[in-house]
């Protein structure tokens, strides 16, 4: 499934560019578009992830400098990059953890370090996933499982976090993810205007 929406990202991507991996976990995703001779940095709030991350990155021979690339982080904080550095974003459910507000930011952020018509591709989780609605309820389509808060999105919600933005698409979608029950997805692909 994640490789479907890398294979999107991918595709549209111009050229060679710097790309950015919003909880790219241990760098799967991160390994494909170095080897697509994309310049990439990633986010993880997980050590142990980023740790694996930069070993199937730069291998063992890592730069310093890199360090800074591939790094623990909190997506909910100002990101650590430049205005502009990247030509496209890139987040396979990463970004349904977050209250609305915190969203918002987010999504800010992303728009800041993005050059003007870069790409940005996502998914998140939906409000047709059976998930949706088990659990304490802590706000408009966000719940807390078993410790996880998870924001459900239509696209109605979609269309509004991407205001302002060239939309190339926003589909739903179903598929496995750490889960025997199928689950409902929305994977958005998205422009900065220039």
């Amino acid at each position: 499934m994640h490789r479907e929406l890398r294979r999107l990202f991918l595709n549209r991507l111009p050229g060679s560019t710097d790309v950015l991996d919003l909880g790219c976990g241990q760098g799967h995703d991160l390994e494909a578009m170095a080897r697509a001779g994309h310049r990439v940095a990633g986010l993880d709030f997980s050590s142990f992830a980023v740790r694996h991350a930069r070993k199937r990155v730069y291998g063992w021979r890592f730069p310093r400098r890199r360090k800074s690339d591939l790094r623990v982080y909190d997506i909910a904080d100002r990101l650590p990059f430049e205005n502009g550095r990247f030509g496209g974003v890139y987040s396979h459910l990463a970004l349904h953890y977050f209250h609305d507000d915190v969203t918002r930011q987010i999504f800010s952020e992303i728009a800041r370090v993005l050059r003007p018509g870069g790409l940005l591709v996502f998914s998140v989780k939906s409000t047709e996933d059976p998930y949706y609605g088990d659990g304490e309820p802590l706000g408009e389509n966000i719940f807390r499982r078993k410790g996880h808060v998870r924001h459900f999105f239509d696209e109605g919600n979609i269309k509004d976090l991407l205001e302002g933005w060239t939309v190339e698409s926003i589909e739903s979608y179903r598929g496995h993810y750490a889960s025997s029950k199928p689950s409902h997805f929305i994977r958005a692909v998205a422009h900065k205007v220039p």
